[in-house]
C-alpha cells in the first residue's frame, strides 16, 4: 500500500487528519513491539545460562535428546555437528524436559520470586531463581505453552518475517524475524521453539532446517509416535505427544542426509521407526490381549 502521510486524511474514514488519529495509536503499538522484542533478545540467552548451570539433570536429558548418538563431551562440537545442537539442546532442555520436581526449568525460573534480597526464592530448586526485568518475567510466564514443533513455511516477506503453518495441527503462526526471512526457502520445515511476543512470534533460539520433500515423511513418522502413545494413553492429542516426546522430532531431524535429499532413505526412517515402535509396544505388553481375553 501506497505510506500515507502525515497530514492525509486517515484511513479509518474519521476526516481527521493521519496523525492526529490513527498514526499515534500505530506509533504506540510498535515502541511496545519493539520493547517485547527486546526482552525476547535478552531472555533467551538468560535461559541458555540457566540451563547451562543445570549440570546434574543434563546427561539424561542430553542422552534423551540425542538418542544416545552422541555423548556429553562432545557437547562443544554440537554446532557444527548437527547445525548449532548444542543450542537447540539447551532450549529444548529449558522447556520440554521434566525436571525432577515435574516441572520445567521454564516453569521454574517463571515461578521464583524476585529477589528482595539475596537468595529469596518461594522454594524453586536452588539455581532456579534469575534476575529478570518486568518484561522478561511477563515473557516468561507467556511461554509455559511451548515446546518443540515443526512448522511448514508457507511465505516469506524478504527483510520482515515468514508465516508458517503447523505442521501437525495447520494453525498459521506469524514469525517477525530479518535475518530468517532471507534465509529461509518457501516450503522447507523449520524444527523449533516459536514464542509469543505481543503480535509476534519470534524463534527461541536456534531452528534445524528441513527440506520441503520431508513434510509428508515427517508427519508420517510423528503419526507413528502418537499411535505408540495412543495404545498407552488413549485419547491422547498431538498436544500431549509433543508435550510428553517432543524430543522424537529431534531424533527425525538427526536420521536425515546431510549433502542433499534422499527419499530412500525418509522410507526407510518411517519403516525402521514403525518397527522399533512395534517391539516397544510388545515388551511393555501394550496393545497386547490377556490370555483370558485369547
Amino acid at each position: 500500500m501506497p505510506k500515507i502521510g502525515r497530514n492525509d486524511p486517515c484511513p479509518c474514514g474519521s476526516g481527521k487528519k493521519y496523525k492526529h488519529c490513527h498514526l499515534p495509536i500505530e506509533e504506540a503499538a510498535q515502541a511496545e513491539q519493539l520493547r517485547l522484542r527486546r526482552g525476547v533478545d535478552t531472555l533467551i540467552p538468560k535461559i541458555i545460562e540457566a540451563a547451562q548451570a543445570r549440570a546434574a539433570a543434563i546427561p539424561a536429558a542430553f542422552d534423551r535428546f540425542w538418542d544416545g548418538k552422541y555423548t556429553l563431551d562432545r557437547l562443544d562440537e554440537l554446532d557444527d555437528l548437527e547445525g548449532r545442537g548444542a543450542e537447540r539442546f539447551l532450549i529444548w532442555f529449558a522447556f520440554d524436559y521434566r525436571l525432577d520436581d515435574g516441572r520445567t526449568l521454564a516453569e521454574q525460573l517463571a515461578a521464583a520470586e524476585p529477589a528482595a534480597d539475596e537468595g529469596a526464592e518461594d522454594g524453586a530448586d536452588e539455581g532456579a531463581a534469575i534476575e529478570l526485568t518486568e518484561d522478561e518475567r511477563r515473557l516468561l510466564g507467556s511461554w509455559l505453552g511451548v515446546h518443540l514443533r515443526a512448522y511448514a513455511v508457507e511465505s516469506i516477506r524478504k527483510g520482515h518475517g515468514l508465516g508458517v503453518t503447523d505442521l501437525v495441527t495447520g494453525a498459521p503462526v506469524e514469525i517477525e524475524d530479518h535475518a530468517a526471512s532471507r534465509r529461509v526457502e518457501l516450503g522447507e520445515v523449520l524444527v523449533a521453539h516459536l514464542v509469543p511476543a505481543g503480535a509476534h512470534h519470534y524463534f527461541g533460539g536456534a531452528a534445524a532446517h528441513l527440506t520441503e520433500d520431508t513434510r509428508e515423511k515427517l508427519r508420517e513418522f510423528l503419526a507413528l509416535h502418537l499411535e505408540a502413545i495412543q495404545r498407552d494413553q488413549a485419547g491422547a492429542t498431538w498436544d500431549d505427544l509433543l508435550a510428553a516426546r517432543s524430543e522424537v522430532l529431534n531424533h527425525f531431524v538427526m536420521q536425515l542426509p546431510v549433502e542433499e535429499p534422499n527419499p530412500t532413505m525418509l522410507e526407510n526412517i518411517i519403516a525402521q521407526t514403525r518397527i522399533s515402535l512395534m517391539l516397544a509396544g510388545e515388551s511393555l505388553g501394550i496393545g497386547k490381549r490377556s490370555s483370558e481375553e485369547e
